[in-house]
């Protein structure tokens, strides 16, 4: 087999103001005579892999240089054009990183492995900004803070994919039925390779185990800034309550809440409120909101689902008998917007 020689050399440099986007690579390639192959394109291909020489390759990139009259070439690694991944998301952080260098001197695709080689030294600044990922916005550990978070864990495999969007900015939150046994983590992005799970005291922590759930039922999580510690790295912390779900009826007189029950199959909350009197009975006050985790939803928009807040009730069709009524509620992560039904029985 033909034998291509490469003298490496490694340069780092920084390319931007901000984190970097690549770093420098400089090589010279040879042919099988060991003759520089000069003044002539070459075609490369260039992939990270994680944890060892033949590890999986998060990020891949070609690159199409032509060489000077000695057979040196210089290219950006992180500039290329991507095959597989976003050097963005690379977490330089997390696990070992290796660069393989494939070559094909007649600048087709049949490509030579070369070698893969670990990286030891990674740009400061790149390192710093993608520390678990995190940085630029969006998350902890550089004096940034998360702009969005999501969650995933044993219920979705720990896919940031098909993780559930959490609402807010510096406090985040979002309701989600959770199975005693399971796991939940955290993710700054849908395409991010870092998962946070629970370090002390149930700070954020990368690459953590995740945090535990102790019995079946629908929780409110909340994930919180805490500040920063000594050296100006964002803290956060999550917290799990198991809540109840309620209907609070009222009809001008005092009733108690009536719990829904959770069915796991159809992702729906359901019960019964007996006994509401005719219409003619209380004509302006037959009506009830949602009580999930003691904050009160009705109906603002009239429009068939929830919204936060104590204006606008949702009020029982009429009847002129006093009837019992059947609510459901299909609770999204978010609470706001989840549709309900109401009705006759």
């Amino acid at each position: 087999m033909k034998k291509i020689y490469l003298l490496l050399l490694l340069v780092c440099t920084t390319l931007f103001a901000q984190v970097p986007q690549g770093f420098s690579y400089q090589a010279v390639a040879l042919n099988s005579s060991g003759a520089a192959v000069a003044s002539a394109p070459v075609r490369v291909r260039l992939s990270i892999l994680e944890n060892s020489a033949t590890g999986t390759a998060s990020y891949v990139e070609t690159h199409n240089p032509t060489t000077n009259n000695v057979g040196l070439f210089t290219l950006t690694i992180g500039m290329g054009t991507p095959t597989t991944g976003t050097f963005a998301n690379i977490n330089w952080a997390q696990n070992a990183k290796f660069l393989k260098v494939e070559l094909d001197v007649t600048n087709g695709t049949n490509y030579v492995t070369i070698g893969a080689s670990q990286l030891l030294s990674v740009p400061y600044a790149m390192y710093a900004g993608g520390v678990a990922g995190i940085g630029s916005g969006n998350g902890s550990g550089t004096g940034a803070t998360f702009s969005s978070l999501y969650m995933c864990g044993t219920f979705n495999s720990f896919n940031p994919a098909t993780a559930v969007e959490m609402t807010g900015d510096s406090w985040f939150k979002c309701y989600k039925y959770l199975t005693a046994g399971s796991q939940v983590k955290f993710t700054p992005s849908t395409i991010s390779t870092v998962l946070y799970g629970k370090g002390s005291s149930s700070q954020l922590t990368a690459n953590a185990t995740g945090f535990p759930i102790q019995a079946n039922g629908i929780y409110s999580i909340d994930v919180y800034n805490q500040g920063t510690d000594q050296n100006g790295n964002n803290l956060y912390f999550a917290d799990f309550t198991n809540i109840s779900i309620e209907v609070r009826p009222n009809y001008g007189l005092y009733m108690e809440d009536v719990p829904m029950t959770y069915n796991a199959a159809t992702n729906t909350l359901s019960c019964t409120v007996p006994n509401i009197p005719s219409s003619t009975a209380e004509p302006a006050a037959r009506n009830f909101k949602f009580v999930i985790g003691g904050a009160t939803y009705g109906d603002n928009l009239t429009d068939g689902s929830i919204d936060l807040g104590d204006t606008t009730p949702i009020p029982f069709p009429a009847s002129a008998t006093t009837r019992s009524y059947r609510i459901t509620l299909n609770l999204n992560s978010t609470g706001i917007g989840s549709p309900y039904t109401v009705t006759a029985q």
